[in-house]
């Protein structure tokens, strides 16, 4: 019966490419065994709860092989039926080309580009760890699930996941369990083309235990008992499974069942091999359909259990009962009241400082926020506590060492375990991490960005450490916020937001250099993504003279450290009668959501439009008519002096202004 099961899925699954025309059969047809051993004997889930959370998760990592997830999830009664496995990778089905979260049911994260699904593990493994540590007691494990994730060769070769990796054996997540798919085939060919290393040395070095497999294909014993063995291991696990890629088909061993169907002679070959009906597609035999149900019965129980345990824990821990289950339902307090404010009086701050003191002040109060800098911590100002470490996963810190690549991505793990992860890095650096915030926002996972150092102001660390395209590049991700604010009252803002926004990441892009309180500046305006900061009504003589009903020559749209520097030329210009309106626009994102009325009142038509940002220029004229920025990299010097060398100093932003207005007969 287990071999006809393996087989059902193995069929249902190359006929799903076929259909389809397209898709990955070889991986499915060497993987059905450890995938279908793996979830008749260990996963506990229940498919009519799919947010449990004391659930174990599954993800496929190697994405590409998802025609055999579906399949098994299909046969343990997910909200998968055979027309969805008909319609594979067709416009508008539940069964995409990929896994991805929040369209097909059981789909725990996004995958497809290859060390991403690893990674987001290693942030699961990391959040269940730490909310056991938390919420157990000495007689109620009420959080003792495992983690496990399929991958491949191509995995293994990203560099992400070495990161991923490596953090994982360091902390020694022992409930992190990888079946690694050892088919030694990758597109080009033989993996001996470009990857011959030892990955089970390399794995044991890294801290993990290393099982092996020699026939993923026949040898259903070796596979129950690694993954049995693997259950009361110290240590991360990883079973190196040896497989054949494109098993029973003629293309067995070859590249050329990874990416496109074998063809229907092929399949019905394949078909009379595994002693199927040739003339029947998507077949499920009877007894088959009736194995997994029983055993689905089982795993209902199993969950029936948990609630007893649940239930009874209530009782005797109301009080982390309760925090837990805030944290589940995503429940947060008003920040309003908790965030620092600002007077103008008040002393000059970095906005990166100021991050620092909003974090301090709103941790405690939401027991799911946790996070973590890419050792960068004094300079990110983002240490909550002394930190995570295997002898006391119930901190709130995480050091996460020169990893930037596996950071994000293990924060959009952590993200689907009812957690509020942020991480932190230079601006700059987001080009390590791009991959994984275009999957926080392909996904909606809640993750904060705190991204500091934002502009060539940092000065002498030099163009490499300056971001003058970083702006443009997170701004051109869809659903995803990004945040420049300019002074500490726009910080409280953005946090407030951020928290507030439960469908996709927030980028907060903050200053090294000190800005000081700006007069105008709302923290409650944040939401609307552009506002008025300052704005002097002109003399009515001058209004009477010009014939004109508007009260200022320019509007001047500026972001973050901008924003104090154009509200000083501002009041230089008005000694020579010139007067300007100052726009604020921390986030271009909430501007855009904003009705026309709205737009046309904070940026009408018919005025002149400036805008100021210490980054490329590109994406600012669908707002203005003239565009002050920097279209170069930066250069190594005193802040200031780097400022002034690119022409946004005071001083020069002022001349520039002026020289604006000339052209435009303004002035």
């Amino acid at each position: 019966m287990d071999l006809k099961s393996i087989n059902t899925l193995r069929l249902l699954s190359v006929d799903m490419v076929e259909n389809a025309k397209s898709g990955h059969p070889g991986m499915p047809l060497g993987c059905s065994p450890m995938m279908y051993i793996l979830f008749k004997n260990f996963i506990n889930f229940n498919p009519s709860d799919t947010t449990w959370i004391n659930r174990d998760r599954f993800i496929l990592s190697n994405g590409h092989g998802c025609a055999l997830l579906y399949s098994i999830l299909h046969m343990y009664k997910y909200n998968i039926s055979i027309d969805d496995l008909k319609k594979f990778r067709q416009l508008g089905s539940i069964t995409p080309g990929h896994p991805e979260k929040n369209i097909t049911p059981g789909i725990e994260v996004t995958t497809g580009p290859l060390g991403q699904g690893f990674a987001n593990g290693v942030g699961m493994a990391l959040a269940m760890k730490h909310l056991g540590s938390r919420f157990n007691t000495d007689n109620m494990k009420i959080i003792n699930n495992k983690v496990y994730v399929m991958c491949g060769d191509g995995c293994l070769m990203e560099g992400i996941t070495n990161e991923a990796a490596s953090l994982a054996g360091h902390l020694r997540l022992n409930n992190l369990i990888v079946l690694y798919d050892d088919n030694m085939i990758t597109i080009d060919g033989s993996t001996n083309l470009g990857f011959t290393e030892n990955t089970k040395d390399k794995y044991i070095a890294l801290g993990w235990n290393v099982l092996e497999v020699m026939d993923g294909n026949l040898d259903l014993d070796s596979i129950n008992n690694s993954l049995e063995i693997s259950q009361s291991s110290e240590k991360p696990v990883l079973i190196m499974v040896k497989t054949k890629i494109g098993f029973g088909s003629e293309k067995e061993g070859s590249e050329k069942s990874h990416g496109s169907p074998l063809g229907e002679d092929a399949i019905k070959k394949l078909k009379e091999k595994f002693d199927f009906p040739i003339d029947k597609n998507f077949y499920i035999p009877e007894d088959v359909k009736k194995s997994f149900e029983i055993n689905l019965e089982e795993k209902i129980s199993g969950y029936e259990k948990w609630y007893d345990l649940i239930n009874q824990y209530e009782k005797k821990n109301p009080e982390k009962f309760k925090e837990l289950n805030n944290i589940i339902n995503g429940v947060i307090p008003d920040l309003s009241e908790l965030l620092p404010k600002f007077n103008v009086s008040d002393n000059c701050l970095a906005t990166r400082q100021v991050s620092g003191m909003c974090l301090q002040s709103i941790y405690q109060h939401i027991p799911q926020l946790i996070g973590g800098s890419a050792d960068l911590s004094p300079s990110n100002n983002t240490v909550i506590d002394t930190g995570i470490q295997h002898t006391d996963y119930s901190r709130r810190y995480i050091h996460y060492g020169v990893r930037e690549h596996a950071m994000c991505a293990i924060a959009n793990g952590m993200s689907t375990c009812h957690m509020i992860p942020y991480v932190s890095t230079f601006l700059v650096f987001i080009n390590y991490c791009l991959a994984s915030i275009r999957l926080s926002a392909l996904s909606k996972h809640q993750v904060l960005y705190i991204l500091t150092h934002d502009s060539i102001g940092l000065g002498e660390d030099g163009p490499t450490h300056q971001p003058v395209e970083s702006l443009a590049i997170l701004r051109s991700i869809p659903n995803c916020l990004v945040f420049r604010p300019a002074d500490g009252n726009e910080v409280s803002g953005c946090y407030n937001y951020a928290l507030d926004n439960k469908f996709g990441p927030s980028c907060l892009c903050l200053s090294r250099q000190s800005l000081p309180q700006l007069v105008g500046s709302k923290s409650d305006l944040i939401s609307n993504g552009g506002y008025v900061v300052y704005e002097k009504k002109n003399n009515i003589e001058k209004l009477l003279m010009s014939g004109s009903c508007k009260h200022f020559d320019v509007i001047i749209i500026a972001t973050g450290s901008e924003v104090s520097s154009c509200y000083n030329v501002i009041k230089s210009l008005e000694k020579y009668n010139i007067y300007a309106r100052l726009v604020s626009m921390p986030c271009v994102e909430l501007y855009d959501r904003q009705s026309d009325q709205y737009k046309n009142l904070i940026l009408p038509k018919d005025i002149l439009k400036i805008s100021v940002e210490a980054a490329t220029t590109t994406m600012w004229y669908k707002y203005a008519d003239h565009c002050i920025g920097i279209d170069g990299f930066g250069a190594s010097g005193n802040g200031k002096e780097v400022m002034d060398y690119f022409s946004l100093s005071e001083k020069k932003i002022e001349y520039e202004i002026r020289n604006i207005l000339k052209c435009n007969n303004n002035i």
